[in-house]
């Protein structure tokens, strides 16, 4: 009798009655009264499952399981691609290099491994291909799996058992893995790191103890918190004042900035850094005195932060809200590439009355495509 081919065994398992004949099997000689009770199936469906699983080898004619026909199987399975052996780059240590390089061959995973914990660094691999923050539907997900594996739905299912994808409502989205920091540009910067706008005199100053009165003078103006949360406060007093440099002193290298226009403190543009599940985001926000309003100058000074964050700091993504009212903050953060990504409606309340918040938002990929 031949021995038994892999595709064979799978097939034999599929029907409960044969796999319920192999178990008992295991253990030694069956009963066909005992099975067909167990199963409330008739005994004659219990014995056409022995017969079939006797032509194909996996039973003896004492009806136990022959372990060397398991064993024949088993020679037969793919075995990880030691011959590739190339270490992958990314963010693994050497041995887990090592171990991704045997089962991709470029980017594309010729065999899905069985071991849990090397199936686990393969998932991490794959699922570094989505960006975080990102919401994917999932043709757009299958797409991107299909680059790398054919089996794209064991795949998929692997990666959210794993904990690095979720899903809900159609769309898929990256919950987990490290990340990746490309060799990004940089910016010549002088040694008091301020940063240059494309704006003539305009620039970003990291906050002093020397600005506390400039940023008074700048910020004690009740138009500018008419959109804006509580957070930001109204009357500005010098109290607020030196509590907002000595906060943003505590952050090295700075997220947050005065912005400058010819030596006067006039703004402020700055981020807040997303934490645990939000790591490698960063909500961003921006404020001009009414004086200058009108003049470019926000929205060259948000445009600085943008490319700071992402081509310094390596943040994955940036993401902007706005009250609804705000309609001069919604077009700085379109002039800056962002897009509005949704409106959570009545999401304010601001002095009684309820406005809606669009969240504006960019990736990396985005901010990259602009060139």
């Amino acid at each position: 009798m031949d021995e038994p081919t892999p595709l064979q065994v799978f097939r034999a398992v599929l029907d409960p009655v044969r796999l319920a004949v192999l178990g008992d099997a295991s253990s030694g000689p069956i009963s066909l009264t005992a099975i067909a009770e167990r199963l409330e199936v008739s005994q004659r469906d219990v014995a056409e499952a022995v017969g079939q699983l006797r032509s194909i080898g996996l039973l003896d004619e004492n009806g136990t399981l022959d372990p060397s026909a398991l064993r024949s199987v088993a020679r037969e399975l793919p075995r990880e691609h030691a011959e590739l052996g190339e270490p992958v780059d990314g963010p693994w240590t050497q041995e887990e290099a090592a171990i991704l390089g045997r089962f991709f061959d470029g980017v594309r995973l010729v065999q899905i491994p069985q071991a849990a914990a090397k199936r686990r660094l393969v998932m991490e691999k794959i699922a570094l291909s989505f960006e975080p923050g990102r919401r994917y539907p999932e043709r757009d997900v299958n797409f991107a799996i299909q680059l790398i594996h054919p089996d794209y739905a064991a795949i998929r299912r692997y990666m959210i058992e794993e904990g690095f994808m979720d899903r809900a409502d159609g769309a898929y989205w990256r919950t987990g893995g490290r990340y990746e920091t490309p060799l990004l540009p940089t910016f010549d910067r002088d040694d008091d790191r301020t940063i240059p706008t494309t704006l003539s005199g305009v620039e970003l100053r990291p906050y002093t103890a020397g600005m506390a009165a400039s940023l008074v003078r700048a910020a004690n103006h009740p138009e500018i918190t008419r959109f804006m949360t509580d957070q930001f406060p109204t009357p500005y007093t010098m109290t607020d004042a030196e509590a907002w440099i000595a906060f943003t002193g505590g952050t090295e290298p700075p997220l947050n900035y005065a912005v400058h226009l010819d030596g006067v403190l006039v703004g402020g543009v700055g981020g807040a850094a997303g934490r645990t599940e939000m790591t490698g985001s960063c909500e961003v926000g921006w404020w001009l005195g009414p004086e200058w309003w009108g003049r470019g100058i926000t929205t060259a000074a948000a445009s600085a932060l943008v490319d700071e964050l992402f081509a310094q700091r390596g943040f994955m993504r940036l993401f902007a809200p706005v009250m609804h009212p705000n309609a001069a903050s919604a077009r700085v953060a379109e002039k800056i590439g962002m897009r509005l990504e949704g409106i959570e409606v009545s999401h304010y309340l601001k002095r009684g009355v309820r406005y809606d918040r669009l969240s504006f938002g960019m990736t990396r990929r985005d901010w990259l495509a602009r060139g």
